[in-house]
């Protein structure tokens, strides 16, 4: 009986002092959310018990604070006698806020290799070319031959490579329209900065990628969403939208398996929003990092092609088809907007690194990405096939998708109403991590995103099956 009360003591004080050091550290600062009581249980491997007991000390020092429905943080109001600041409260108002919780959430989660990744935009290491890229980066070693600074746009025989690329896909640039930058979410970044100004409507689809992201809100711009119906955007409502808008605007479109509802616009539309664009004098952002990853056809050619106005900004990236760790992708547009977004490039990190650029370019020159992408599409299919083999065979009757032609993900719409957020939080305590639909819209949605290339087959199957239940359970309780 003693023993056991001593080690209670013991445990509770091991979680006192690792608080009370990360506070008087300086490590936790005032205002920070802790983690939760059944987080500290886990990684402490003690019972909660133990834990709110550890709590109430530190409360009573005043240490720590709770806060009803939220959550427990380090105290707002540290004892006078300490000298910290308060970053939270410093930082509170800064031009770029932190992600909403869930986005944070996912992104610590996608870290943890005990979960399962069910929703990853990333290709499974499985799916990675190792033997072939493996000889591009020996390759490197010849290859560089830049040893200072120089204009910030990218090695120029990786850009000539991007434009043999445009062009097969009816875009004409030369390497003086290209600038190479550290992956696609960067080329939006500079095009924030650079091209827009404070105030202006940034018009995307309702449901989109570019929902979970602050990429415009921090420069004071409006999300302004429009419809999207069977395979296209609804180019009637923008079309209203512009000719009552008053205020300088872009569109920002991911046309080609679209991130998250994987859908394709066609070509027809692509020439309209062309049409508009010129029409309204609004760029238009094209985003089309998932072209490459067709799977039942090639997708249709990019709006930049049949843009005529020079209006379109066309967004690329090596690291949906190869690896997400190069951060590596391009911006093509009209010369002098490449310009302005190279000075800008310049004022902010001198431009990407050059031996990721060296790596690329061997394994495009030496026909490696290619003979990659054909050896990628084909497994990629197979996986797709695979997983809607198992949402056909378990979810039928209570959800509904249609098969993506590309891409990576499958967009999963229930058929009645659920608790998105209570799924997503109970898939996560089994092990399984998906993306909910509200990080896409501020619109309410019954979906979840999954994907079909971030993880083995054994697993997509533990997740359907999991997702199964959890429904299952919920039905009983009714």
């Amino acid at each position: 009986m003693r023993e056991s009360f001593l080690n209670e003591h013991y445990n509770y004080l091991k979680i006192v002092e690792y608080i009370e050091k990360k506070v008087n550290t300086g490590e936790w600062t005032a205002g920070r959310k802790l983690p939760s009581q059944r987080e500290l249980a886990k990684g402490f491997g003690m019972n909660r018990s133990t834990v709110i007991h550890a709590l109430e000390v530190l409360k009573d020092q005043e240490l720590i604070e709770s806060k009803a429905g939220s959550g427990t943080y380090v105290a707002s109001q540290l004892s006078p006698l300490s000298q910290q600041i308060n970053w939270n409260r410093y930082s509170k108002f800064s031009v770029h806020p932190s992600s909403n919780q869930a986005v944070k959430k996912i992104n610590t989660l996608e870290t943890h290799s005990n979960m399962i990744q069910l929703g990853k935009g990333e290709l499974h290491p499985d799916l990675f070319p190792k033997k072939d890229f493996q000889k591009s980066l020996r390759s490197v070693a010849d290859l560089y031959d830049a040893y200072g600074y120089n204009d910030g746009t990218g090695d120029n025989r990786l850009k000539t490579a991007v434009r043999s690329y445009l062009q097969e896909n009816g875009v004409q640039y030369s390497t003086n329209s290209i600038l190479i930058v550290s992956g696609a979410l960067q080329a939006l970044q500079l095009i924030s900065l650079g091209l827009l100004q404070y105030g202006s409507n940034v018009f995307a689809q309702q449901t989109s990628y570019i929902h979970s992201l602050h990429v415009f809100r921090t420069t004071g711009m409006q999300m302004k969403g429009i419809p999207f119906h069977n395979n296209t955007l609804d180019t009637s409502y923008l079309e209203k939208q512009l000719r009552s808008n008053k205020s300088p605007s872009i569109l920002y479109v991911n046309p080609t398996f679209h991130n998250p509802t994987t859908e394709t616009m066609p070509l027809e539309t692509k020439k309209e929003i062309a049409k508009l664009s010129k029409e309204y004098k609004i760029p238009v952002i094209e985003d089309d990092i998932f072209r490459d990853l067709w799977l039942d056809s090639t997708p249709p050619p990019p709006i930049a092609s049949v843009d005529t106005a020079g209006h379109t900004l066309l967004v690329g990236s090596f690291s949906k088809t190869i690896a997400l760790t190069l951060r590596i992708g391009w911006i093509a547009g009209p010369a002098d907007v490449i310009e302005k977004l190279s000075d800008l490039r310049m004022q902010l990190d001198y431009g990407s690194s050059y031996l990721p650029q060296l790596a690329i370019y061997d394994f495009i020159a030496s026909g490696n990405y290619e003979k990659h992408l054909q050896v990628l599409r084909e497994k990629l299919r197979q996986r797709r096939d695979y997983f809607i083999h198992l949402l056909e065979t378990h979810l039928q009757e209570v959800a509904q998708w249609n098969i993506p032609e590309g891409g990576l993900f499958i967009w999963v719409t229930f058929r009645e109403e659920i608790n998105i957020r209570k799924l997503w939080s109970q898939l996560i305590d089994n092990g399984i991590v998906v993306n909910p639909g509200f990080m896409y819209s501020p619109y309410p949605n019954q979906s979840i995103r999954l994907s079909y290339a971030s993880c083995t087959e054994e697993e997509m199957k533990k997740g359907v099956l999991s997702i199964k239940k959890i429904l299952q359970a919920w039905s009983l309780k009714t």
